[in-house]
């Protein structure tokens, strides 16, 4: 008949059912309404994200584009980046998404069919409007599965009808749900129907050789156990009965697969109210608190960003870690995309990856997303020193970077968020105003927040004045640098280099150190006033390691210049040669993807 025997029963497996949706059979109250308002809030809500994601995956491509000089080909993975975003965004909604009620009555009602038949109207509308012949054979296709499902609407219904004259009038209907069994051909002989009420337990055919359709009608002591089995990602219940033999014969367990969770588990808690022994009681009554859960408030999902655990002491210890590294990767380089000299920013965001996953790791709980908001604050210094644009881009790339490697880092260790786990690793809090509690992850989130709050605001200010954050460095610069006298000829220590101007009162000349990567030499600096923004002219002298004192260390030389040029130029940049005075110099002439204009020339020596 489509059952199997075996000596064991299919226990209940750890793996959590997804509960968004029940089959109403009209056997019973399912204990939840459809809510046409609530899904179209949900629907609108994941439209807007979906746009946002749209914006944002276009706008990240523009940026990585520009900063790292890659070709249309980081068009590929960022869009598959994008679907799979989409994709993620898409199960988050259903798994947040109030329970759907799918009515299959003996009255003909067979809303589920409609459920194979929209996606095909769905996609012969696109088709139209596209007007693409490639789409015929996927339209075909689609078009037999809505087809089959449209002959076999009335099949439910048929055996709900039958089934129906054999309650009793006074017997209530506990649980129900569809399902099929292995083995058997065709689906009329592969369909059942579980009943399970107030007295016995009824799996019915829709065979066409079993009048009446019942195949078992027991009474719950012949019902030893049974066993509930969740798979594909909780999308499926698998149901297990083990009967009593009679007569000394052995028991047998009949297994019934592809019954949705939310019906199976009222069969469960039916089995179980009359005294039926379930393999693990303990994950079953996590299903049914889940089924609870779900009918109250339509998700049964942790929040985000919970605040439970974001008081553990794993969640500070990543933050701290995080805030630590990053200050030591972002300020010695400058706020540049680099690591040391080679400036690979493919190598920096793999690295950033890396440790951001490391803390995910450590905080144990996805609410290590937020670690993104302090992250943000110790990257805005860099309106200081960059434009606007170029700080907004940096700050939603590394956003994106660290997201991902917080999620990962998270989802590897496993999120022990619940309010046992929290309270066994939070410890005594920290009283509220003491420093303990200022530094604590919690309280950085929120005092970071505030701050870089202000940081963008004042950004956003002084912008729509017309006066850059970057103006301000200038400023300081010439308060604090030492100044000498505007006397038309440079300065610079050494005489390596010298050039003649004409002075002029807006003009500033200044004698500083050499640049920060190699403060053994020395630069003369020929300014115009901070208020016009940053214009300069400089001599200096420097000593490279490795020394510049054969032609293979002075071709690195120039085509690392030639790299760091087409990076400030946004396109491909190379130099060109020039001899003054017998001296071999390479020259660099361009233009800044913000319209400045840069003229470099370099004249390597020996040992400078």
């Amino acid at each position: 008949m489509g059952f199997r025997r075996s000596p064991e029963p299919v226990g209940l497996k750890p793996s959590k059912p997804s509960l968004q949706s029940v089959i109403d059979l009209g056997l019973r109250d399912v204990g939840v309404k459809n809510d046409p308002r609530r899904f179209a809030a949900q629907f609108g809500k994941m439209s807007i994200q979906v746009f946002a994601l749209i914006v944002l995956s276009v706008f990240a491509m523009c940026i990585v584009v520009g900063l790292t000089g890659a070709g249309a080909w980081i068009a590929v993975p960022v869009a598959l980046a994008s679907t799979v975003g989409l994709l993620v965004l898409t199960l988050r909604t259903a798994r947040r998404s109030p329970v759907v009620v799918v009515k299959v009555t003996a009255e003909g009602a067979n809303q589920a069919t409609w459920l194979h038949v929209a996606p095909f109207l769905v996609l012969v509308l696109c088709a139209l409007l596209v007007r693409d012949p490639l789409l015929l054979p996927v339209v075909v296709l689609t078009g037999m599965t809505a087809l089959i499902a449209w002959r076999a609407r009335g099949r439910v219904p048929e055996v709900l009808r039958q089934l129906r004259p054999l309650l009793g009038a006074d017997e209530a209907v506990l649980g129900d749900g569809a399902g099929l069994v292995q083995g058997a051909r065709g689906w009329r002989e592969r369909f059942r129907l579980v009943v399970a009420t107030d007295r016995r337990v009824l799996v019915a055919s829709a065979a066409r050789s079993t009048t009446p359709p019942l195949l078992l009608d027991l009474p719950y002591e012949r019902v030893s156990r049974f066993g509930v089995e969740w798979k594909y990602w909780g999308r499926v219940g698998v149901l297990s009965l083990t009967v009593a033999g009679a007569e000394g014969r052995p028991a047998e367990t009949h297994v019934i697969s592809s019954i949705a969770p939310a019906n199976l588990v009222s069969i469960a808690e039916a089995l179980q109210a009359h005294g039926v022994h379930a393999d693990d009681p303990a994950a079953l009554s996590e299903a049914e608190h889940a089924w609870e859960e779900a009918r109250r408030g339509g998700e049964s999902q942790a929040r985000l960003l919970d605040r439970t655990a974001m008081n553990t002491r794993e969640f500070d210890r990543g933050l701290w870690l995080l805030l630590g590294a990053s200050a030591v990767v972002f300020y010695p380089s400058r706020f540049g995309i680099a690591v040391g000299a080679s400036r690979n920013a493919v190598v920096l965001l793999l690295a950033f990856f890396a440790l951001c996953g490391m803390c995910g790791y450590v905080s144990r709980t996805k609410s290590s997303l937020s670690y993104v908001v302090p992250l943000n604050l110790l990257v805005s210094p860099a309106f200081f020193f960059m434009d606007a644009s170029d700080v907004i881009a940096l700050m939603l790339m590394l956003s994106a970077v660290a997201i991902g490697g917080l999620w990962a880092g998270s989802a590897l260790r496993g999120s022990t968020t619940g309010p046992a786990a929290a309270a066994a690793s939070s410890g005594p809090r920290a009283a509220r105003g003491s420093l303990r509690h200022a530094i604590s992850g919690l309280g950085l989130i929120r005092l970071s927040g505030m701050l870089l709050v202000v940081v963008v605001t004042l950004v956003a200010i002084t912008s729509a004045v017309g006066f850059e954050l970057p103006t301000l460095r200038l400023a300081i610069f010439e308060a604090t640098a030492k100044q000498v006298p505007v006397d038309g000829r440079s300065n610079l220590t050494g005489n390596a280099a010298s050039l003649t101007y004409t002075p002029g009162p807006d003009l500033h000349e200044f004698i500083t150190d050499a640049h920060a990567d190699a403060p053994d030499g020395a630069r003369w600096e020929l300014r115009s006033s901070f208020t016009k923004g940053y214009n300069v002219v400089s001599l200096a002298s420097y000593v490279e390691e490795p020394r510049l004192d054969n032609a293979a260390a002075v071709a690195a030389f120039v085509a690392r210049k030639d790299a760091e040029h087409s990076r400030l130029a946004g396109f491909t940049v190379t130099h060109t040669e020039r001899v003054v005075d017998g001296r071999k110099g390479y020259v660099w002439s361009h233009r800044s993807r913000h319209g400045y204009w840069y003229y470099a020339a370099w004249f390597p020596q020996p040992v400078n």
